[in-house]
């Protein structure tokens, strides 16, 4: 016996387990033959991908069980591989429990996302913009031209207009 004649064997009974003709007791006693057969033949245990098959076919009912609340209605559920990535696909990451309270406020530390080299461009040009018009404003403050400045004299009262 070979390996192609080890696979060709492990699929005959997936088919007839999936036909129904196989219970679990009958299943447990074939691939036992089948593996004692095969290490008598060859010498060694088979590979581990027939082996993983022949461990498939053993818990066939728990793995093709499509219930979704099997999770908790089975004190030893198995979850097949479709049924494991849709469990990890729904659940939340634990990420979230560490940032997020229980009164559902976000805790994580805050930070600042970096600006693109447009946003600095346009940023830049705005400041120096708004500079350039505050630097005029507060000189002609300074140099008393700006409208509508006056000076009072406390001693007096007398109100100057510039």
């Amino acid at each position: 016996m070979d390996k192609a004649l080890l696979h060709e064997m492990i699929t005959e009974l997936q088919q007839r387990t999936k036909a129904g003709e196989l219970d679990r007791i009958e299943r447990i006693k074939e691939i036992n033959a089948l593996v004692e057969a095969y290490h008598d033949s060859v010498g060694k245990s088979p590979d581990s991908a027939a082996l993983e098959r022949m461990a498939n076919l053993i818990i066939y009912e728990e793995l093709s069980d499509p219930h979704p609340d099997k999770m908790a209605r089975e004190e030893y559920p198995i979850m097949s591989e479709t049924q494991r990535e849709e469990r990890i696909k729904s659940e939340a990451s634990e990420k979230l429990a560490e940032e997020y309270g229980a009164d559902g406020r976000n805790y994580k530390v805050p930070t600042r996302r970096k600006r693109s080299s447009y946003e600095s461009k346009f940023v830049d040009k705005a400041a120096r913009s708004r500079n350039k018009e505050r630097r005029k404003r507060y000189n002609d403050f300074v140099k008393g031209k700006s409208e509508g400045q006056f000076t009072v004299n406390i001693a007096t009262g007398e109100k100057i207009i510039h």
